[in-house]
């Protein structure tokens, strides 16, 4: 974000650095921008709906809904635009000598060539002024990329394009392209013999042939047709009073969503023509009328002579359109822009051009440079602040998701990263209800329909997963469940974690065939029982660490076939899948001598035997839900901590609880064993082949109390590391020491899979378990390991002191969406490091979600800059009834989940509250509940949120009409396909 000081600093700045090419007549700076509401429908579906649709078919899923919810509700909030500098380099840098050998040269290639008659004249191109104009442009574009603005340098043929579609504005988003010297070009045959041995034929056309299609015809001394359109052009007769930043004209007439395209031009002789006017403005200052002139040279003269400042001829004209027959509609746009230009400081303006065509003409780029606007003499600094580089860029040409900025523009945003990202983590805060969980769905969504779904194993669904307290993603599970239809819904799941069976997670777990973790599952495993083994005050005790360690490694070897190991013992009935499995194929397992007093245990095989039987015979699938009975139990660490080597070394620490340091230990893990028995088990919990996963906390991760907090911090590394551990695996690990030649080329091309694949992994609620340091410090290492292994992460949560000084410090993108009240701001401020023109945005322009859509601030680290932005999450009210996290919202969506397909529920909310929320109507309804003495008994029982479900149900009050309305919408979807 920039105040308006900080705009003119940085044209001061470019000021600085190009004033020396602009003090002769050589070199011209034109700033070109248009902005065109309707051509937002084309602009959204080529920056972002026409690569989701071809996404969803890819994938073989129906999000048909959704892509065209937002080809409705975009385009009628948001404008389509673009800006560029358009450099001109005239013969004027040449000396006399030059012009003479560029002449030569230019005779010597005409020479050289075939006449090109009406073609394309490439002989006039001269290398000297080629080089001249070269270093013109490279130093302009050096200029704005050190003071942070964001160029794109157009091709040829992209220049031309856009000519050609601002020319005629119908030809917008066609797909259009010249033909230009070098490219392939049919040759001609003209009726006329004559005309056709004419070596022109075989060149390139002229531009002028390919460009104009259509002819253009003055209408009075104010309008002119070309094309399907009439354009009303506009000059600026006086320059501004107070010279203002460009961004505040489009503020102006962004909220009138105006089509319009201004070309402001500025070129050298400026000192010429100051010369010349200044001398008239002193003959002429004994007049009264002419002192405010005289003065203002005096005082461009003291600029020049104290700060070197120089001066330029500056002209701008501007144009509207509309529809050729819309005349009244055009003459009504005419007015607005005249009357944005002239509160735009202070400009005068005029609508009676002269020449309408040529006036038109000088608002279209590229073509010639021309303008029928008067010039003015403009201190170069102030023309730069007005110059068109101060609009909010994108730093992704294009994405799956667009937000519109608060002018209305366009700003697309490339969940993927875009290849400007390349490392992403994002920390989303905002006070309940402000719309973070929704703007979370949104990314989930975006990444969904974005080409992370696209992969050298073809096109599949990203991996996705979520850490979420309560319900508030079921309704985008369903809505991804329904887009992939009955055979696939299992790829997308919704888990409610419990403590109780069915739902066992064993920590320990490993990648199947080994017999210790990676090394990034150690450190998890490490911090997950290094929590365990902590008090609640959260000190943990001294060398607890380095036993916690020791003791893990103890537990593994232990349950291997090594010396002094205890392997687990195989037993039939168990796992019935994999009794099945091994009759089935017929599998001869060892058996091995019984350890040493074990005499109910002759002749054992052990789980480890079935698990390396199984991987041998392809059924590595079987082979993993084996291996959980292979390896350690959290019961399994009080054996280990006795372990003689660990017992010598620890035994000997007393703490102040007068308990050694292994019995402190073996108390907490007996405790945690007696508390969370589901934690103490072999997994049972299987997540399949999902590759979406939304794991829900709310019943297992409760808060008030020190235990309370501390088992929430637990299930939050827990489900982190049942849904994130295999998001963490890159190919490099299949040549550890410690990884079996067995599995090793499966797991190579497994991990290559999974490297490749871009992963998100969010952590809603991040102010449960902030208490626990185990809990942050895992957040970190994931945080830096996660550009390795291709992972996003996301932490969310309601106030910036949620979140560590390092997690702030580690994060790519800070996404702000409001602030509660001046405390929080002021700490958010500081914690976020924001400018002051970013601190005033987040204090006074975040107000929470309305009508058009959810404001948010976000600061991104992306393509070696940083972005501050002021963004709208807009979303049509399918989708925010899939994504709403409101109580109210979510209960009534659950109920008409309960009663019909999630889908058609979606559909029906969507009609019936078209705004995405029934909180003012069930409000209202509440409300006459409690005071109405005729509301009928049975209403009254039912209650008024049930009453609303029979309502949409059988299409009856408030939803009456809407089967209707329903069916309409089935017929036009089964016509379009």
């Amino acid at each position: 974000m920039c105040s308006r000081a900080d705009v003119e600093a940085v044209a001061e700045q470019q000021r600085i650095e190009l004033q020396g090419l602009l003090e002769g007549t050589g070199h011209v700076i034109e700033g070109w921008y248009i902005s065109d509401p309707d051509q937002a429908r084309v602009a959204v579906d080529l920056l972002a709906l026409n690569g989701c649709e071809q996404i969803s078919r890819m994938m073989n899923a129906d999000f048909h809904d959704i892509i065209n919810e937002r080809r409705l509700r975009w385009p009628q909030v948001m404008r389509w635009e673009d800006a560029c500098y358009i450099l001109w380099t005239r013969p004027a840098v040449l000396t006399r000598e030059e012009k003479k050998q560029v002449a030569a040269e230019r005779k010597e290639q005409v020479k050289a060539w075939p006449k090109a008659g009406s073609g394309q004249r490439f002989t006039l191109r001269s290398e000297l002024m080629a080089g001249r104009h070269d270093a013109f442009v490279a130093r302009v574009q050096d200029s704005m990329s050190n003071l942070g603005i964001s160029t794109t340098l157009l091709r040829a043929d992209e220049s031309i394009t856009l000519a050609r579609e601002t020319l005629y504005r119908e030809t917008a988003g066609s797909g259009w392209k010249p033909t230009l010297v070098g490219d392939p070009v049919m040759p001609r045959l003209p009726d006329d013999e004559k005309q056709s041995k004419k070596t022109e034929n075989l060149l390139w056309p002229s531009l002028r042939d390919q460009i104009f299609n259509a002819d253009a015809e003055n209408q009075g001394g104010q309008l002119v047709t070309v094309g399907d359109y009439t354009y009303a052009p506009v000059d600026m007769l006086l320059g501004p009073e107070d010279p203002r930043p460009f961004s505040e004209l489009l503020n102006t007439l962004g909220r009138k969503r105006l089509p319009w395209r201004s070309s402001m031009i500025l070129e050298g002789g400026g000192k010429a023509a100051f010369a010349i006017k200044e001398t008239g403005a002193t003959m002429l200052g004994m007049f009264p009328g002419n002192k405010d002139i005289t003065r203002a040279f005096q005082a461009i003269k003291r600029m020049r002579e104290t700060e070197n400042h120089n001066s330029v001829r500056m002209r701008m004209t501007a144009s509207t359109w509309a529809p050729v027959g819309e005349d009244k509609l055009l003459r009504r746009r005419a007015a607005d822009l005249s009357q944005g230009l002239e509160s735009w400081g202070g400009c005068k303006t005029t609508r009676v051009p002269g020449d309408p065509l040529e006036a038109a003409m000088g608002s279209v780029p590229v073509l010639s440079l021309g303008s029928t606007a008067t010039p003015a003499l403009a201190p170069l600094g102030d023309a730069m602040g007005m110059m068109p580089w101060m609009r909010s860029a994108s730093p992704f040409p294009q994405g799956s998701i667009l937000f519109r900025k608060p002018d209305g523009g366009i700003w697309p945003f490339d969940p993927t990263g875009g290849g400007v990202r390349e490392h992403i983590a994002d920390i989303i805060v905002a006070p309940p209800g402000s719309g973070k969980t929704v703007l979370g769905n949104t990314i989930l969504l975006g990444l969904l329909l974005s080409s992370a779904a696209m992969g050298n194993n073809g096109v599949k669904l990203p991996l996705l997963a979520k850490l979420d307290i309560g319900h508030a993603s079921l309704g985008f599970i369903e809505m991804v469940r329904n887009a992939l239809g009955p055979d696939r819904a299992h790829e997308a799941i919704f888990v409610e974690m419990q403590m109780a069976p069915g739902f066992e997670v064993n920590i320990f777990d490993l990648q199947v065939g080994l017999e210790y973790p990676l090394p990034l599952e150690e450190v998890a495993i490490d911090n997950f029982v290094s929590l365990l083994a902590t008090p609640l005050d959260g000190q943990p005790f001294e060398g607890m660490d380095q036993l916690v360690g020791d003791v893990i490694a103890e537990a593994y070897r232990q349950c291997t076939g090594v010396a002094g190991g205890n392997p687990k013992h195989y037993r039939e009935g168990i796992e019935p899948l994999v009794d099945e499995a091994i009759h089935r194929l017929g599998l001869q397992l060892p058996h091995h001598a019984a350890a040493e007093g074990d005499l109910e245990s002759a002749d054992p095989t052990w789980w480890r035997d079935v698990v390396t039987a199984l991987i041998a015979a392809g059924e590595h699938r079987l082979a993993g839900i084996a291996q959980r009975h292979a390896v350690p139990v959290l019961q399994d660490l009080i054996a280990a901590a006795r372990a003689p080597e660990i017992f010598n070394r620890y035994s000997k620490i007393v703490l102040p609880t007068h308990e050694t340091l292994i019995d402190a230990f073996e108390r907490y893990i007996m405790a945690a064993i007696k508390k969370y028995p589901t934690l103490s088990e072999p997994t049972q919990l299987d997540l399949g082949d999902a590759r979406i996963i939304v794991l829900d906390l709310a019943r297992v991760a409760p808060q008030g109390s020190e235990s309370a907090n501390r088992q929430t911090a637990l299930m939050y590394m827990l489900g982190r590391y049942l849904i994130g551990r295999n998001f963490f695996l890159h190919p490099e690990y299949a040549d550890l020491p410690i990884m079996p030649e067995n599995v090793r080329e499966y797991h190579r091309s497994r991990f290559t899979e999974k490297k490749e694949t871009i992963k998100r992994l969010d952590f809603e609620e991040w102010h449960r378990p902030k208490e626990a340091p185990q809990v942050d410090k895992q957040a970190i290492r994931d945080v830096r390991e996660g550009r390795k292994h291709n992972v996003q992460l996301s932490f969310i949560s309601q106030r910036s002191g949620d979140f560590s000084a390092d997690l702030v410090g580690q994060s790519t993108a800070r996404w702000i969406l409001k602030c509660g009240d001046e405390r929080e701001a002021n700490e958010m401020i500081e914690n976020f490091k924001l400018t002051p023109a970013s601190a005033y945005v987040v204090r006074n322009r975040l107000p929470g979600p309305g009508r058009n859509g959810a404001p948010f601030f976000v600061v991104m680290n992306a393509a070696e800059g940083k972005y501050e932005q002021l963004l709208v999450n807009v979303l049509g009210p399918i989708e925010l009834w899939a994504f709403s996290s409101t109580p109210n919202d979510t209960a009534l969506r659950s109920r008409l989940f309960a009663r019909m397909p999630s889908s058609r529920a979606l559909r029906c909310l969507a009609i019936v509250f078209p705004g995405g929320s029934a909180e003012k109507e069930l409000a209202r309804r509440k409300a006459l509940a409690m005071k109405s003495s005729f509301l009928q008994d049975e209403q009254a029982q039912q209650g008024v949120m049930d009453a609303l479900v029979d309502e949409i149900l059988s299409g009856q009050g408030i939803a009456g009409g809407l089967y209707e309305r329903l069916e309409a919408m089935d017929e036009q979807q089964r016509a379009a396909a």
